[in-house]
Formats: structure tokens, sequence, C-alpha cells
């Protein structure tokens, strides 16, 4: 069964596709010694070709390389960040098959394999501790866990770090964008400091904003008239991209039999994919869950011209 794409993977992969943010995330939330040791001047997307056909049908996460400053055999080191949004214990089977088959397309596209660092964000609702593979095999004798594959991953918990430490992050479109995750199964939270998280994102290209206000709309779940109070709060130098995509999301969604909350999401993620990926229509229409004509449509839009 494929993946089922959700709001939180279309934003999520909208903001990590950028390559300032995901750099900023690394730096932040990576181990100091992961950091210390990498160029990240070197640090490049890679494409879901890195894994096998099977798991690009089942995977929605982003993958970046990036060289160690030691140059020792040229090891690179690829990032794969995978995200969830509800507690799943059979999480580290879903990474070890990520890893593994990573390692395969390297065997079959280069003679030299590189490692592979997991990282997992989490932004659900219920608690949920670091769960490694040992850990799903219980009342197993230690002499037994030797056949056990081991491997690590970098976890990241959203409920256990404060909103004073998120919002001091350099970047403040990935602050804006992680209170929004964090909070995001809190409607009335959302709806008490969307304009406080707008505001950190003041500064930011105008398909990066119209991802968070999708997001923080369909979260929030605000009604017309609360929008529009809401509106007249908001400065000036972003209220007009603000206004725009709320009236897009409601007049065009239903010209193409969506409901107005799918059409932005699949359009903002379409968006996303074409301006941070070399991936033809066919694959992000497969990607997206669209038409390649809608594809085709949103590729126009962004370049009138062709």
């Amino acid at each position: 069964m494929g993946k089922i794409t959700s709001i939180h993977d279309t934003f999520i992969r909208a903001i990590m596709a950028d390559k300032n943010i995901a750099l900023e995330y690394f730096e932040s939330y990576l181990p100091p010694f992961v950091t210390g040791q990498l160029d990240f001047s070197t640090l490049t997307q890679l494409p879901d070709v890195y894994v096998s056909a099977e798991l690009q049908k089942t995977m929605s996460d982003i993958v970046y390389s990036c060289e160690r400053k030691d140059r020792k055999g040229k090891i690179k080191v690829s990032l794969l960040i995978e995200h969830k949004s509800y507690p799943d214990k059979y999480t580290p089977v879903q990474i070890g098959s990520y890893i593994f088959s990573g390692l395969q397309k390297q065997i079959e596209n280069d003679k030299n394999i590189s490692l592979i660092i997991p990282v997992l964000l989490y932004h659900g609702k219920d608690k949920w501790e670091y769960y490694s593979l040992t850990n799903l095999f219980k009342n197993l004798e230690p002499e037994w866990k030797q056949f056990i594959p081991d491997f690590d991953y970098i976890y990241t918990n959203l409920n256990e770090v404060s909103d004073e430490h998120i919002e001091a992050l350099n970047n403040k479109f990935l602050a804006a964008s992680f209170l929004a995750l964090k909070h995001s199964f809190q409607k009335d939270w959302l709806e008490a400091n969307i304009v406080r998280i707008l505001l950190l994102s003041e500064n930011v290209p105008a398909n990066l904003l119209r991802n968070l206000i999708v997001y923080l709309f369909e979260r929030s779940e605000l009604g017309k008239e609360k929008i529009e109070e809401l509106i007249e709060k908001i400065p000036i130098t972003i209220k007009n991209t603000v206004m725009s995509t709320v009236n897009y999301l409601m007049k065009e969604g239903e010209k193409i039999g969506m409901t107005k909350k799918e059409y932005e999401k699949n359009r903002a993620f379409t968006q996303s994919l074409i301006r941070e990926t070399v991936f033809d229509d066919a694959k992000i229409a497969k990607l997206v869950g669209v038409t390649v004509d809608f594809v085709a449509s949103v590729r126009v839009e962004l370049n009138p011209g062709i």
C-alpha cells in the first residue's frame, strides 16, 4: 500500500526541501560531533532514486548528502529526514529499510558506500520515547541480540523543545514552522498565535509563506469571520500574500473537483517539488497523488512564459 500524503507530509517536505531551512535544522539539532565533522557548504539534496523503486512508493522523505570536513576516503554522509505525527513503534524497521535500500543503491551506482544518518522528527500530541530496533524484541536472551541489525538514528521530539528555544532559532521561518508543527493538534493555541507565527515569517519567499499559511489555516480550522479578523492584525508586508492565498484556497479548489483544502495542499506540494527538485511531471504527479495535467498547469502558473 502506498504512503498516504497528509497535510503534515506536504508541509514538512515543502520546508525541508529548502536548503537553507534544512541547513539550519541540521546545525541546530544534530549532535555536536556530527555537525563538527561535516562541511555544510557541500550540502546537496538527493533525488528519491536514492532508494529502491519499491521504497519510492512509500517514501516521502528528504535526503541530503554532505561531505566530511576531513574528506577521508571522500566519505559522504547522507542525512535522511523522516517525520512522524503519531507514535509508531515499528519506525526502526522503516528506518532500517531506508538505510539498507540506500546502501544497496550506492553499491549499484558506485563502488564505495557512504554513511547514512537517519533523522526522525516527531511532532505528535502523544508521548513517544526513543525506540530502537532491539526494543521490539521482548524477553530476548543477550546471545540472540547479535543477530539484530545494529543502527542508531537522531531523534528530535518537538514536544520536548520549549517554544522559547524554538523561537530563538536563527532561521525564523524554521522557528515559525516548528511552532506550527509542535502545536498542530492544539486548535485553540494556533488560533491565539497565528499572527505571532506569521510575524516570524515576514521576510521569507512567498512560496514558503504560502505553504505555512495553508498549513496553519488547515490545522486551526478557522471560520471566514475569524480569518478576516486575523488578517486585519497582520503587517502590510505579508497581508497581501495571506489574503491572496486564503482567497485562492476558497475560490479555486472546487474548479478541479477537489475541496479547497485538498486543492491548496496539492498545489503547494506540487509547487515545492517543481521548485526544489528535478523530477518530471509524471514523478511529481505520483508523489502528490494528482494528474499529470494538474502538475503541468501548476508549472505553467510558476513559469507563465514556458
